[in-house]
């Protein structure tokens, strides 16, 4: 069940009782390049959980926005390893249980100038038991100072080691099955091979993004192979005709700690 939308108004941070938001930004003033970082942190209360940007088989991505004066531009948003879990009825999810933050680069066409007023937008939902649609306007006049300079750079120095990596992964990946007719589903079987056994789990992560499905995979390893099973749906007339599915591989440890990579699966 989804409860009434909260919504904040502007400020740094804002608590809307199943989310805390909080603007960052690691901006200083003794900084003199044309690059800082900006973005969200989210606080969910002990039990509630939000969505990466595919949220799974239920739920509502959670989206990031920035308002920025002329002359600043702002990149890619930076999405940290999702983890899996299950709703009511079954349905898998991925996304957050814990502290996360979203954000992203942003350029400027000369040195960063004080005062510089920034603005993010954070809308989200946030599930336990029912789920609460949220939202938070959140800005600021860069660079941070004190506290709130020192929480943005601490937490930021996080997002950037949850990152899923985007280097050669550790594994030879292989697909058999597909390809995936120009409208319609497929089964793929994906084998990871690695250097030496994982030390942990290994997890599989769709990312979609317009134009395709992906169901929720079913992984096996033993030894140093890894077999991936899972079907995808081309979506005829949306987005093209994408000729890869985007996902995070996710390998975890035996201390708790994930490293994950960005694949393409090939589907033609």
């Amino acid at each position: 069940m989804i409860a009434a939308m909260l919504v904040a108004g502007a400020a740094v941070s804002a608590d809307q009782g199943q989310v805390r938001a909080r603007l960052v930004a690691d901006a200083s003033a003794t900084d003199r390049s044309r690059s800082f970082h900006l973005g969200v942190l989210l606080e969910p209360e002990p039990g509630w959980h939000v969505y990466w940007r595919n949220p799974g088989g239920g739920g509502l991505a959670t989206d990031v926005t920035f308002e920025l004066p002329s002359g600043a531009a702002a990149g890619e948003l930076g999405w940290p390893l999702p983890i899996a879990f299950e709703q009511p009825g079954g349905i898998p999810g991925y996304g957050y249980e814990g502290s996360v933050v979203l954000a992203a680069p942003v350029e400027l066409d000369g040195p960063i100038a004080a005062p510089l007023p920034v603005a993010v937008t954070a809308s989200w939902l946030a599930c336990r038991e029912i789920c609460v649609l949220g939202s938070a306007r959140l800005e600021a006049e860069l660079p941070l100072g004190g506290e709130e300079l020192a929480v943005s750079r601490a937490a930021l120095a996080g997002w950037r080691e949850q990152l899923p990596r985007t280097a050669e992964p550790p594994f030879g990946l292989t697909v058999t099955g597909g390809p995936l007719p120009p409208s319609g589903a497929g089964e793929l079987v994906l084998w990871l091979e690695w250097p030496s056994p994982p030390p942990g789990a290994v997890e599989l992560f769709p990312d979609p993004g317009p134009g395709l499905k992906a169901s929720v995979a079913r992984v096996r390893t033993r030894d140093r192979l890894t077999r991936i099973d899972l079907s995808a749906t081309r979506l005829a007339g949306v987005g093209g005709r994408p000729g890869a599915l985007p996902a995070v591989v996710v390998g975890g440890a035996a201390d708790g700690s994930r490293t994950g990579w960005r694949v393409d699966i090939p589907i033609d």
